[in-house]
């Protein structure tokens, strides 16, 4: 009985790690969809922030959307990619929550810039706390994954299946 308890949990956790992964996936391959359309519009978007140099700014502007497109893709359709690509998901989420934070900390009235080319969705309590949670689940399914993804160790449905 243990050993069904055990195995049922680990499909559960296996199947959780998916359904962040492909959250995960979808939400980059929007945004780095956005952000393709209209790179000048991203561009701004970066320097509204205040906080890169112009040049820092162009390879950003030029290096995030494709980023956002590999992660998107790799979580979407290469499992032996999804827990790198979680784990660099968690890194970006990470970040982007920060630069929100700063900016709506010192009072700046601009927009995120995720997942729209508008500058009329302002930096709030709302897009901070998205952003926030998107790097926790980014960062969940990492970790669930990983425990599925490590050498060694194997699901106990593939122990059970192998005997």
């Amino acid at each position: 009985m243990a050993g069904y308890r055990e195995n049922r949990s680990n499909s559960v956790r296996e199947r959780v790690a998916l359904v962040l992964a492909y959250l995960i996936g979808f939400v980059f391959l929007y945004s780095s969809s956005v952000h393709l359309a209209n790179p000048y519009a991203f561009l701004s978007h970066i320097y509204s922030y205040g906080v890169v140099s112009e040049r820092v700014g162009i390879v950003g502007a030029t290096l995030l959307p494709s980023l956002q497109l590999t992660i998107g893709v790799s979580l979407l359709f290469f499992s032996r990619l999804r827990r790198t690509g979680l784990l660099i998901a968690s890194i970006l989420l990470l970040g982007f929550t920060g630069l929100q934070l700063q900016a709506w900390l010192r009072g700046l009235n601009i927009a995120c810039g995720c997942f729209s080319n508008s500058h009329e969705d302002p930096i709030n309590w709302f897009t901070i706390s998205r952003t926030g949670l998107l790097f926790a689940a980014a960062l969940a399914g990492y970790l669930l994954n990983s425990r599925f993804s490590k050498p060694g160790i194997k699901s106990l449905e593939a122990v059970q299946a192998a005997q």
